[in-house]
């Protein structure tokens, strides 16, 4: 009897685990989509898509300027003659940039994703804060400064993937933590 007790304990348990999970979200910037915003333009602008997204790889994804400011991601809808390109803000705000092009793009000529390598555009923390990439260059004891999460919160190095929660290390004002994920945009 209690052999049978601790075998039901235990299989409730493994589903309480499994339910804290790094969630896994793929953006959809065309089509349905769930626990996303869905762009809306705000604005339409000329300008060029000159390579691959430098924040995430995915083939769709990429780094474009118009009106000497950089946007990244932008992404083109899959097929041949594609001159526009919706670069949102993030992957939970819908206000985006249409940027118009003159060459057609085309997608077959970026990486595709591999999200077991590639960073997430954007995070949640299991605190509910969110972070996003950025491209600053910067590095703090020797770790790349990949996300930030507000004005004075970073997260730096690499993404620990070896559990079923993901973490990184947050950069505070007040030293530097551990943190887990609860979702990951790609």
């Amino acid at each position: 009897m209690l052999r049978i007790v601790l075998c039901i304990s235990l299989f409730f348990c493994s589903f309480m685990a499994a339910a804290n999970d790094t969630i896994l979200k793929l953006y959809r910037p065309y089509g349905d989509a769930t626990e996303q915003a869905s762009p809306e333009v705000k604005k339409i602008v000329e300008g060029e898509c000159y390579s691959q997204s430098q924040l995430i790889v995915r083939e769709d994804a990429w780094r474009c300027s118009a009106n000497g400011k950089t946007y990244d991601p932008c992404f083109v809808k899959a097929g041949p003659n594609r001159t526009q390109a919706i670069c949102p803000q993030s992957p939970w705000s819908g206000d985006s940039v249409q940027i118009n092009v003159k060459q057609p793009l085309d997608n077959d000529l970026n990486k595709t994703l591999d999200m077991s390598r590639a960073y997430p555009w954007g995070v949640e923390l299991t605190t509910g804060e969110r972070c996003k990439a950025i491209d600053s260059g910067k590095i703090y004891d020797q770790l790349p400064v990949r996300y930030q999460c507000s004005k004075k919160n970073y997260l730096v190095g690499h993404l620990q993937r070896c559990k079923t929660v993901w973490s990184m290390l947050k950069k505070t004002p007040k030293g530097v933590v551990t943190v887990e994920l609860s979702k990951a945009w790609f």
